[in-house]
């Protein structure tokens, strides 16, 4: 009997054992999800707080844009222009300077038709002289954009674009110069290799002024003008595909000579005067260079003594009429 007992003792443990695990399990089973659910409240919560602030930020920053002024950009976009955009003195070194117009002032100044005022200083027996730089900007270009600056003249650089300074290139057109394509490399096979390399040579360098002077250049100097014996195909291939693009280009017909070797800055001096007696209208070829340091020594000499004549001196523009050597 004893044995029973002690089987039927073991078996209640086993019995109640269970049921308290079944019981344990049935407990867990229905707090766990409760505390799931109470979490995942409280996380919505702080979600739906969370959305509200970002809400409110949204809506304050779209209100404060609607406050501000419309056409803000624009205006200066347009002061920006308007400050690097110059007339150009029609008759340089007989004006005073004057004290600048009020910001208010918003009248573009009256564009100068050239070819009536060039006809005009022929008509009256003056000069008139179109002083050129090719190959630039170099070292020396500064110097002479001050000289130019205490003369109060106006000239024309035809720029490459290989190791040319932007900030130079954006002075120049500043301080109101022309500016004009010469090129991006000057390398006599890349352009004059065939009318896309050409292209290329003419776009590459256009897009680098663009960047640099917000402007495009559509005037044109050839490398070695359009005499030079460089290329292979005729001439005229490469004329017709600036005309097609809207391109002038400009030859010269007096030379200082420092594209030949050394010449002393008397040289330049002399060779130029001589050119400019024999024209009405001189389109003068001198080099922005490094070592062209006898052309720009020349400089003063040369701008005193062609004021002194009452010369007139202009940039080259669109409007200019050009000087073309005779090519077949």
């Amino acid at each position: 009997m004893n044995e029973i007992d002690d089987e039927q003792a073991k078996r209640r443990k086993r019995i109640t054992l269970y049921k308290r695990i079944i019981k344990l399990t049935i407990v867990t089973m229905i707090i766990l999800p409760t505390i799931l659910c109470v979490v995942l409240f409280a996380r919505m919560n702080g979600y739906r707080n969370d959305l509200k602030d970002l809400k409110n930020t949204v809506e304050q920053y779209f209100s404060q844009k609607e406050e501000q002024p419309e056409g803000t950009s624009a205006v200066a976009e347009n002061s920006t222009k308007e400050e690097e955009t110059k007339p150009v003195n029609p008759n340089p070194g007989t004006e005073k300077t004057t004290k600048a117009e009020p910001e208010t002032k918003t009248e573009e100044p009256e564009k100068i038709d050239e070819k009536a005022l060039v006809e005009e200083a022929v008509k009256a027996g003056r000069k008139v002289v179109y002083l050129t730089f090719d190959d630039g900007p170099s070292s020396n270009t500064m110097k002479l954009l001050d000289i130019f600056d205490k003369y109060n003249v106006k000239v024309t650089f035809f720029v490459n674009g290989v190791n040319s300074d932007p900030n130079v290139l954006k002075e120049i057109v500043k301080r109101g110069h022309s500016l004009g394509n010469h090129t991006y490399s000057h390398d006599y096979k890349k352009v004059y290799g065939g009318i896309k390399s050409f292209a290329s040579e003419l776009s590459s360098l256009q897009n680098a002024i663009k960047k640099a002077t917000g402007s495009y250049s559509m005037i044109f100097r050839f490398p070695g003008g359009s005499s030079n014996t460089q290329t292979t195909l005729p001439i005229t291939v490469f004329t017709e595909y600036l005309e097609t693009k809207g391109y002038q280009y400009f030859d010269w017909n007096v030379s200082c000579g420092d594209g030949e070797g050394y010449v002393s800055a008397n040289d330049v001096y002399n060779n130029i005067m001589e050119g400019i007696e024999q024209n009405d209208v001189s389109m003068v070829l001198m080099h922005d260079a490094d070592y062209r340091h006898t052309t720009f020594e020349a400089m003063p000499r040369l701008i005193e003594k062609l004021q002194s004549m009452n010369a007139l001196i202009l940039p080259i523009t669109e409007d200019t009429v050009p000087v073309h050597h005779k090519v077949k």
